[in-house]
């Protein structure tokens, strides 16, 4: 009969799935077993710790970062020395920018589509001359000191001791760290003068005469 052959072949069928289940059984353990452990990072990182607390290298890198602060602020990273300036020179620097890109506010609208000509002078009002200057160079400092105060003037240092001379000349000396505003400005010799000259800056090259300010 059809369906008896049929009824056999399943059942046959099941039998093989099922059978490994059945005839399972426990073949022991071979090899030595080991429970799987992991290292506590953190706790390693505070036994670490607590070690060079008790030993004084904690509080000695304490004191060493301390240290490379004061020491940072007291005299930044400079860029390089420049040279002072043999004769006098000028020359104009042109700040206008092309957008490479839209730019749009947080709404997404576009004020400035790409391949636009900007001038940031026609956006800013600031007026201040702004003088570099090397502040290891006494004449270059008292040169910048006597062109004016804060209100007209800002001293920018290329390199030296801001807050040493702050305290000196009570008021305040910037620093150029990495000499981001004397590769924009092309400053090449000190001490320098620039100022605006719209639609430019205009850059000056001062030649300090020794011994006179």
């Amino acid at each position: 009969m059809a369906w008896h052959g049929a009824l056999m072949a399943s059942t046959l069928g099941v039998a093989m799935v099922v059978s490994p289940c059945v005839q399972a059984r426990d073949l022991g353990n071979y090899g030595e077993v080991f429970a799987v452990t992991e290292p506590d990072f953190l706790a390693e990182i505070m036994a670490r710790l607590k070690a060079m607390e008790a030993d004084g290298g904690l509080a000695k890198m304490e004191r060493d970062m301390q240290d490379r602060t004061r020491s940072y602020a007291m005299r930044p990273r400079s860029a390089g020395a420049l040279p002072r300036a043999e004769v006098n020179r000028a020359f104009d620097i042109d700040l206008t920018i092309q957008v490479d890109r839209d730019l749009a506010d947080h709404k997404g609208q576009v004020f400035a589509p790409a391949g636009t000509v900007v001038n940031p002078l026609a956006y800013s009002h600031f007026r201040k001359t702004i003088l570099f200057i090397d502040g290891d160079d006494p004449e270059q400092v008292e040169w910048a000191v006597a062109q004016g105060t804060e209100l007209d003037s800002l001293i920018v240092l290329i390199k030296g001791a801001p807050l040493e001379l702050m305290r000196k000349h009570g008021r305040r000396f910037w620093f150029d760290q990495d000499g981001v505003m004397t590769g924009r400005f092309q400053i090449a010799r000190l001490p320098s003068r620039v100022f605006r000259m719209d639609p430019v800056m205009r850059v000056e090259e001062v030649a300090l005469q020794k011994g006179k300010r």
